[in-house]
């Protein structure tokens, strides 16, 4: 971790376990979009989420017997047999009032393990995760934010919206597919890539480089495929002059490479 003081700050780890919770509502929220809910009582020892807090889900060949009861220890002691695809997701939504838990799911067919769980996964079915990770936790003194990313980010810049403080403003760029997939989130500019390749295109860099920005030091939160986050990083740091510690890129997934 790094040790920049105040752009890099997190959250307190807390105790990691490992959670198996059933499926409660899947909900598709744009027509490339999945939200899959759990619910448990379990979940009530689950520290609370904010901004991008996340975990690793466990996905197993569907004929693997697990052991019972399934916990962090037995399922360590089944690698030797199997070892569960891992993929980390942000806690789009975390309600301890009832224990219900959202993951939002970016679909594209049977490309990635996730995705492809997402698209089949029904009511009754079992999520197992191992988590949570500490939290992204912003910096009060900030003079603005700044907030960017494809739809990957989504879950996150949603959480860390309702997190930062009312008083500051905020900028927030995400780039979707088309209007199709925006989501009703507060003072957040789309970006569609109308037909051009995730991954393969400028649109969010072009976007931030047009953009007026604020006078002062921002805090930059940014997270999606790594050659638009290295584009974007470049541009704050090189054309615009802002401190390094002040712009955190995240790689949610790279080009060429199995995803999520």
């Amino acid at each position: 971790m790094s040790t920049q003081p105040e752009a890099r700050r997190r959250s307190r780890r807390q105790e990691t376990r490992l959670w198996r919770v059933p499926v409660t509502r899947v909900e598709r929220v744009t027509p490339h979009m999945a939200r899959v809910t759990v619910q448990h009582e379990s979940l009530a020892s689950l520290a609370g989420a904010s901004t991008d807090q996340n975990v690793m889900l466990y996905l197993y060949p569907e004929d693997t017997v697990l052991p019972e009861p399934l916990t962090l220890e037995s399922a360590r002691g089944l690698w030797a047999q199997v070892r569960p695809l891992t993929r980390t997701y942000t806690i789009r939504r975390h309600d301890p009032a009832t224990n219900e838990v959202d993951f939002d799911f970016v679909l594209h067919g049977d490309a990635g393990p996730a995705s492809a769980w997402a698209s089949r996964v029904q009511p009754g079915d079992d999520v197992i995760f191992v988590g949570p990770s500490p939290a992204y936790q912003p910096d009060p003194t900030a003079d603005w934010y700044l907030l960017a990313g494809d739809e990957t980010a989504i879950p996150a810049i949603s959480a860390i919206l309702a997190a930062l403080p009312q008083d500051k403003r905020v900028l927030a760029f995400i780039e979707v597919a088309n209007a199709a997939e925006e989501q009703p989130l507060e003072g957040v500019t789309w970006l569609y890539r109308d037909g051009a390749p995730a991954g393969q295109n400028t649109v969010l860099v072009d976007a931030i480089r047009a953009a007026t920005l604020p006078e002062g030091l921002p805090e930059v939160w940014m997270a999606g495929e790594r050659s638009a986050m290295l584009a974007v990083r470049s541009h704050l740091l090189d054309d615009r002059g802002y401190p390094r510690q002040r712009v955190r890129p995240t790689t949610y997934w790279r080009l060429g490479e199995s995803g999520n």
